[in-house]
């Protein structure tokens, strides 16, 4: 006949969870003095206990590896848009240009550009520029003022509803301010903002955001002038 001696031991931190671990050690006793039927009963009671003891450390020590994995992890980045402190990061643009042995045109642009950071966990302020615009080539007619395609500088602030996720919504108010083609009574104007923004991972995340403003001067003939913007994009979290 056979004893069966089960030993387990683990160690704890607060860092960390290690494995579990154990030890099965199997000794014989002496059985001369036990009849052979008494034996053969006792050594199928053993064999099924051992069985029983190894199905058992198998299944501790899996879930003592799952627990110490799971502990590890969550020293990883979280997935969500950003918290205070954090600056967000968006650019993009496009370049193009035509060219002839007989004419020299003009190259075009489109520029994207923004930078938002956060003063607490929901307020955030941003600067950026975006807009078109051409330079270069030979000297044209290029329309100016308010609809002309130019380049734009935006100053705001924004607030997020629910930044410690991977989806919110955001709204806030910016300034813009017409940088080329400009005309001289052109004082900018005003537009109020509302976006979504979802985390791709947990650096990048992509917006989708419209504006609706009013300008700060009047038209040729004294109207009101009110703007519409719609901005799609990739921003980069640090």
């Amino acid at each position: 006949m056979y004893r069966a001696l089960l030993h387990l031991s683990s160690i704890q931190s607060k860092e960390r969870l290690l494995p579990l671990d154990a030890v099965l050690r199997i000794s014989r006793l002496d059985m001369t003095h036990v009849s052979p039927r008494a034996q053969g009963t006792g050594t199928k009671a053993a064999a099924a206990l051992m069985l029983l003891l190894s199905i058992g450390i198998v299944s501790l020590r899996a879930q003592s590896a799952r627990e110490s994995g799971q502990i590890t992890t969550e020293d990883l980045e979280p997935r969500i848009i950003a918290a205070a402190g954090t600056t967000l990061v968006g650019l993009a643009g496009y370049v193009d240009k035509f060219s002839s042995s007989e004419d020299s045109f003009p190259t075009a642009y489109t520029l994207h550009a923004d930078v938002t950071r956060f003063l607490t966990d929901r307020f955030a302020v941003r600067g950026g520029l975006a807009g078109t615009g051409t330079f270069g080539g030979d000297d044209t007619d290029e329309p100016t003022g308010i609809g002309a395609p130019a380049l734009h500088a935006t100053a705001g602030a924004l607030f997020y509803f629910s930044p410690h996720t991977m989806l919110s919504l955001y709204s806030g108010v910016d300034y813009w301010a017409q940088l080329t083609q400009r005309a001289d009574s052109d004082a900018g104007s005003v537009v109020g903002t509302l976006g979504v923004q979802g985390a791709m991972s947990s650096r990048a995340s992509i917006y989708l955001e419209g504006g609706y403003g009013l300008g700060l001067s009047t038209g040729e003939d004294d109207e009101t002038l009110r703007r519409f913007v719609g901005r799609i994009g990739v921003r980069l979290k640090f």
